[in-house]
């Protein structure tokens, strides 16, 4: 169904919001990961760390996909990490042919030491806000995390909505 163009509703205010609100959020995240992570890591870096951390091991091609990026930029990506000793390649132990990449202990706490330095300064920005709204914003934010898992780009036919 479509819109009036003119006629502001909640779901389009909400999407508003998301398309301002977001951006605005990666970028302060992005300049503060530069400015304090010492040159350690770029941010598709310091992302490929976290899923790592997260989730443990996977193969360049899963962490190529989550990024939304080629292998062979992933693998350059990855190489950097590798030089550095922050990641490490091993054979899949289901299947020998495969390789996975997964943190190392150096790596480990290199991520920890610059999420920790992330937290504190999001905790700084939002120190304003009282409890009440920090526990809204974990509400929102989970309950677009489930909603965003949910989509499903590929059999999402966009020209239908607009």
């Amino acid at each position: 169904m479509e819109e009036p163009r003119n006629r502001s509703t909640p779901l389009i205010e909400a999407a508003h919001a998301l398309i301002e609100g977001v951006p605005r959020l990666a970028r302060l995240m992005r300049k503060d990961l530069r400015m304090h992570s010492s040159g350690l890591f770029t941010e598709p870096q310091f992302r490929v760390m976290a899923v790592l951390y997260r989730e443990g091991a996977h193969c360049l091609s899963s962490l190529a996909e989550y990024q939304g990026v080629s292998l062979p930029t992933m693998s350059k990506l990855v190489q950097g990490l590798e030089a550095r000793e922050l990641v490490a390649r091993r054979r899949d132990p289901r299947d020998r042919r495969r390789v996975m990449l997964e943190l190392t202990a150096a790596g480990e706490s290199a991520y920890e030491a610059l999420l920790r330095r992330t937290e504190r300064h999001i905790v700084d920005w939002i120190r304003p806000l009282s409890g009440e709204q920090c526990e809204e914003i974990i509400r929102i934010f989970d309950l677009l995390v489930r909603r965003f898992e949910e989509v499903d780009l590929e059999s999402y036919n966009a020209e239908e909505q607009v």
